[in-house]
């Protein structure tokens, strides 16, 4: 991608931010997004298929790009680094709040929850391996490495509920979020992974 394309995915990305704060991205046209743009309905398509396509990918990359300071951790200070990525993620969605507010919901056709769950899965099977860590869950009759994927899915989309949960309870802080959700992380779940749990 070249400089030129850099910048109007760019301009593109912050256009589609501030009208989905505003209303749902499904009410937002191709024509209004390229305005706002200020690019070509012809630029748009070189970027996304639509309007939510676009909101997924300017969500994902600033969630991309806390990722990325887990690749650059050193092995010794990957907990305290987790910790700050993971708090990192809710800041993006404390300052995103109004779109992952109305459209974490289950009927929401956007698809925010299952984007976010496919980042947290990722992140930690990342995780898991920079930690050169499994996933211990033994069960009769079942192969140990689909378990581990199960249950690596289990805490991904459980930590996505925990978001939705949060966002409806504007009284709790993201220190709260952390508290409640380092708790209720699974025992199996490797400990040097869960950002603090005691």
């Amino acid at each position: 991608m070249d400089a030129r394309q850099r910048r109007s995915r760019e301009r593109l990305h912050q256009a589609v931010l501030r009208l989905a704060e505003e209303r749902p991205v499904t009410q937002v046209s191709v024509s209004e997004l390229a305005r706002e743009a200020g690019v070509h309905r012809s630029t748009f398509y070189e970027h996304a298929s639509s309007p939510d396509d676009l909101l997924r990918q300017a969500l994902m990359a600033d969630l991309d790009e806390l990722r990325n300071q887990l690749l650059d951790a050193p092995a010794g200070d990957l907990d305290q680094v987790v910790s700050e990525v993971t708090i990192g993620v809710m800041r993006h969605i404390e300052k995103h709040i109004g779109i992952y507010r109305r459209d974490l919901a289950y009927t929401s056709e956007v698809g925010l929850r299952s984007m976010l769950g496919a980042h947290f899965l990722e992140s930690g099977r990342l995780l898991l391996d920079l930690a050169r860590r499994r996933i211990e869950v033994p069960v009769t009759g079942v192969p140990d490495e689909v378990a581990a994927e199960i249950a690596a899915r289990l805490v991904a989309d459980g930590t996505v509920g925990a978001i939705a949960g949060w966002l409806e309870r504007p009284e709790l802080s993201i220190d709260d979020f952390m508290r409640v959700y380092v708790q209720m992380l699974p025992q199996w779940w490797p400990l040097g992974l869960t950002a603090g749990k005691s």
